[in-house]
């Protein structure tokens, strides 16, 4: 049996170093050479196979065993409630991808300034 992958972390991460780099799906797949949907399929909780999830980890620059489950970290909420949102605003036909990634990164102002820090944050600054 295979170990379990953990889709959302792993999405979370690749979605977090795409938006750093300012590049698009399309991009990032046709840099791995892989097809776009790809990502499509990971956000719905569909697990790669060996071979693209070791590039895809390759690309995050970290250790597949950070995305197996009963290793991975604590999944960041923050990542998750932002990945909810730019999904919905990439899904709304009224908005151009370029005005749906620009109300993304607003709203993701807003949250990084206004989001109470997590726990384990807050118990690191009180250290």
């Amino acid at each position: 049996m295979q170990p379990a992958v953990d889709t959302t972390a792993l999405y979370s991460a690749l979605l977090d170093k795409k938006d750093e780099e300012g590049l698009s799906w399309r991009a990032v797949a046709a840099e791995l050479g892989i097809h776009s949907s790809t990502f499509t399929r990971l956000y719905k909780g569909s697990r790669p196979d060996t071979e693209t999830l070791v590039l895809l980890t390759n690309w995050l620059g970290v250790s597949l065993d950070q995305f197996l489950s009963g290793q991975a970290a604590e999944r960041d909420q923050r990542r998750e409630t932002m990945v909810a949102i730019g999904t919905h605003l990439r899904a709304d036909r009224r908005l151009t991808p370029e005005s749906a990634d620009a109300i993304a990164a607003v709203v993701k102002a807003a949250y990084d300034q206004l989001a109470e820090p997590a726990a384990s944050e807050s118990e690191r600054r009180t250290e």
